[in-house]
């Protein structure tokens, strides 16, 4: 009995369930791998023969191209915003939230920029940055929150350059219903936050 050189890995009917799908594939391709001579075979060239073909079928297209049912905790839908400031800040004082209220993208609907707060649509590892321009004498320390606990703190203090950009990022697992925010945290009030050069930007990492 020798192995079946042909990879009978084919695209299943557009009616058939992503499920149904699934042990189908399964099904053929480890019988295009089960005529193996087992005087022949040790347990190393078997898993690598089955490595191979399992290659070569996801490569030949065998998994739906559009799924209509997701894995648990992937919603299919991207989440992303980013939004900059509308006029330059001055005198900002400390725990002021920085409101960013010119928005560009907000997929998802989480971001709200009347209160300056991301409200995570959905469970997940999500990703945020933001950066602000301040000019010389400036301190600044506006940093990253989520639900009210501070998470990333930056810091800008008596700035010696004529203008400067200071950034931060931060990378965190959310709840649904959780909020992120950037807030000011110096004990000093900021003299100047410029609106060209600031902004903020988040979105949900994809695990599907």
């Amino acid at each position: 009995m020798y192995i079946h050189k042909n990879i009978d890995c084919f695209p299943v009917s557009k009616k058939m369930s992503f499920r149904s799908e699934s042990v189908v594939f399964a099904f053929v391709c480890l019988w295009s791998i089960g005529f193996i001579d087992a005087n022949q075979v040790t347990p190393n060239n078997f898993i690598s023969s089955y490595d191979k073909y399992e290659f070569i079928c996801h490569k030949m297209g065998w998994e739906p191209k559009c799924r209509k049912h997701y894995p648990t905790g992937c919603s299919g839908e991207v989440i992303a915003f980013h939004a900059t400031l509308t006029k330059t800040l001055r005198n900002v004082p400390q725990s002021t939230i920085i409101k960013f209220e010119k928005v560009l993208i907000n997929q998802g609907r989480g971001y709200d920029p009347t209160t300056g707060k991301f409200t995570a649509p959905v469970d997940g590892v999500y990703s945020f940055s933001w950066t602000y321009c301040t000019e010389k004498g400036t301190t600044a320390y506006l940093s990253g929150f989520v639900d009210g606990k501070l998470m990333a703190k930056i810091s800008n203090h008596s700035q010696v350059s004529a203008w400067q950009n200071t950034s931060g990022h931060l990378v965190i697992k959310l709840k649904k219903g959780s909020k992120f925010w950037v807030q000011n945290i110096s004990g000093i009030t900021s003299k100047l936050i410029h609106e060209d050069y600031t902004f903020v930007s988040g979105f949900k990492l994809s695990a599907c």
